[in-house]
């Protein structure tokens, strides 16, 4: 039984996690608006360059700038270049479709993340979760038919391609933490994405107007808060428990896209969204259940 303090805890968890996930809402917000004015590569660049200067910080400050010393270089650089590719894709993808309509595609990330892992990571995954996937799965074209967003429109297609991209990655940060520190991870994903997009965009590179400098500073400070906030928050309550809160993040979406968009999904996203996070949900709760499964059967 869990004793009142332990309970406040999990509490200040979930806050900080619904937190962080409106603060990443925030940021995507920033990139969807300067995408109409720059190239996704140099948007990327932006979200490399303006939150590096808080994680230096952050490091100096808590004396973690030792730990990012790399065990294996030659991941960071496969994850570097996968995150580079990622990101541009989500650049785009926020240009082109809805942020609501962006998100109902990134959803699907959990589904092929469970899948990845099986060949990638070796871990076993049952007749529960295979048939949350594939339920997930039947969202997704629910979502996706030709009377809502079409499966073959230019946003679609780099929405699904950024998911993959991303459900990639973080097979990777799975596999990746066996050896190297999480401030490594943090560090190296975003000086990639500061000397990779950065290099790339001067070839097409946009003057800064007075007016993207509001966004620029959003994108650097949501970038930053919400990355502590999600440290902190996985610091507090387990990933068993946090992880259902990242679906916040449509309630976000569907709020800042009206407001400042007039953007609303159409029926079908919504309910092919909303059997996506349903079976994001359940792999989730199995994963719990699994967890715990194998720590009780390594008790002495």
């Amino acid at each position: 039984m869990q004793s009142h303090a332990q309970q406040e805890r999990l509490g200040r968890g979930i806050i900080f996690m619904v937190l962080a996930v409106f603060c990443f809402a925030l940021m995507d917000v920033a990139m969807k608006e300067l995408a109409s004015r720059m190239s996704a590569m140099q948007v990327s660049f932006f979200r490399g360059a303006t939150s590096l200067p808080f994680v230096l910080l952050w490091l100096v400050i808590s004396n973690r700038l030792p730990r990012i010393k790399p065990n294996k270089w030659h991941l960071h650089v496969v994850r570097g270049v996968v995150s580079i590719a990622f990101l541009t894709l989500t650049v785009i993808t926020l240009r082109e479709l809805p942020l609501a309509n962006a998100y109902a595609i990134f959803f699907v990330a959990p589904l092929l993340i469970t899948l990845l892992s099986v060949p990638l990571l070796k871990e076993k995954v049952g007749i529960h979760r295979y048939s949350a996937v594939a339920v997930g799965f039947i969202g997704v074209v629910i979502m996706l038919n030709p009377n809502a967003m079409g499966f073959f429109s230019y946003g679609v297609i780099t929405g699904l391609l950024a998911t993959l991209g991303y459900a990639l990655i973080m097979v990777m940060v799975r596999y990746m933490h066996r050896s190297e520190t999480s401030e490594s991870l943090m560090f190296f994903f975003v000086l990639s994405l500061s000397l990779g997009c950065g290099f790339i965009a001067v070839f097409d590179w946009q003057p800064v107007q007075l007016q993207d400098m509001p966004w620029l500073f959003g994108l650097g400070v949501s970038g930053a808060i919400a990355q502590y906030l999600l440290t902190e928050a996985y610091r507090m309550a387990p990933p068993s428990l946090l992880s259902s809160f990242e679906y916040t993040a449509m309630i976000w979406a569907l709020a800042l896209g009206y407001l400042l968009w007039g953007d609303w999904p159409g029926a079908y996203v919504l309910l092919g969204a909303a059997v996506v996070i349903a079976s994001g949900i359940y792999i989730s709760h199995r994963e719990a259940v699994r967890n715990s499964t194998i720590k009780k059967t390594e008790l002495p």
